[in-house]
């Protein structure tokens, strides 16, 4: 393992002292003393808050967040298998930099040559206001996501460096892997879990099975970067106590391909029915102003919506593999037969399987 990544439980005020030293947080005396103690609730990796003492009363920040490859090893498998570990570091070292979207700023990103095991310490951006995605984002709270969501594809907008970067194909070949088995995968889901999903759901998904290769040309096509799971769970609103509007997190399934995913991801998974219907229409369009306002061209209001119809599919899919290849539990059981009862809905709504027809 690489000296520069390290477990959780061996950071010490010695190697702090190092790493805010060198990210230029620290700039005179020492960290003297660290208690930790865990914060977050992903399943893929392990987060740590810091609380820090220095020698020098201010010398630091009072406390850091720091995240680490899980010590499940099944997540730490998939963690490695997907690319996740590495993508996030790699998003850290090498695109945040060139990027406005409000994220939490990285003080150390590292991964170890076994490309499981890494760290990466952030600034803590507490206190800040977390929504519960069952209760859903108010239509303020999503205008403040589409801008963000622009700001990340204003960004990287054909740029064909990233479209030929390897790392960041991954995330569109996972989803191509899902696609290709996602007949078996509904044929598999009233065993695993058909009590909490109404055949008429079922039903809407399984319209993808007439449209799979024009489904996977549609959300790889090499427009931009994207989240790829921008949602409600994965934001912080007010952070700094409030000095701050919206920061976004997880950056683990960052990859290169149709950013209108996002929009319509997170808008199917993270709003109200009532509020997505109201207030679609003027959130996209918010969206797309703000994509024109940060240099986007040739992207005009009619496309924009017709993108964000057709890519409404992406959330529904992944509700319906999500929900079969997690460990079900109370609270992820209420999870996922929600995302799925508004994603079904929010397709129907926007017949977004006869725009897939139609491409």
């Amino acid at each position: 393992m690489s000296a520069a990544v390290v477990r959780w439980d061996e950071i010490d005020a010695a190697w702090l002292t190092d790493v805010l030293s060198a990210s230029g947080r620290l700039t005179s005396g020492r960290v003297t003393a660290v208690e930790r103690e865990p914060c977050g609730t992903g399943q893929l990796a392990d987060s740590y808050r810091f609380t820090l003492t220095y020698d020098v009363p201010d010398g630091g920040p009072p406390s850091v967040v720091g995240k680490f490859a899980s010590d499940d090893e099944a997540s730490r498998e998939f963690g490695r298998q997907s690319g996740y570990y590495r993508n996030e570091i790699r998003f850290y070292q090498d695109l945040a930099p060139t990027l406005s979207i409000v994220i939490p700023s990285p003080l150390h990103a590292a991964l170890a040559e076994n490309q499981t095991d890494f760290v990466l310490l952030m600034e803590d951006l507490t206190p800040a206001r977390v929504v519960d995605q069952l209760e859903g984002c108010t239509p303020d709270e999503a205008a403040l996501v589409m801008e963000q969501a622009a700001a990340l594809h204003a960004g990287s907008w054909r740029r064909p460096e990233l479209a030929g970067t390897d790392w960041l194909q991954g995330t569109g070949a996972s989803f191509s892997h899902v696609t290709d088995n996602f007949p078996q995968t509904l044929a598999d889901f009233p065993t695993i879990a058909g009590d909490l999903v109404p055949d008429a759901d079922l039903a809407e998904a399984a319209k993808l099975g007439d449209h799979l290769d024009a489904w996977k040309r549609a959300f790889t096509e090499p427009q931009c970067l994207w989240h790829s799971d921008l949602r409600a769970d994965n934001l912080l609103f007010d952070p700094k106590g409030g000095t701050m509007p919206i920061a976004v997190l997880d950056w683990q399934g960052v990859g290169y391909g149709r950013g209108t995913i996002d929009v319509a991801y997170f808008l199917g998974t993270s709003l109200t029915t009532e509020d997505r219907r109201a207030h679609e229409r003027a959130l996209v369009a918010h969206y797309r102003e703000a994509l024109t306002a940060a240099g986007v061209e040739q992207y005009d209001c009619e496309t924009c919506w017709e993108d964000y119809r057709l890519l409404a599919i992406h959330g529904l899919q992944v509700g319906i593999f999500g929900l079969g290849a997690v460990k079900r539990s109370e609270r992820g059981d209420e999870l996922w037969r929600t995302w799925i009862e508004r994603t079904a809905t929010q397709t129907r709504d926007l017949d977004s399987f006869a725009a897939l027809a139609a491409t």
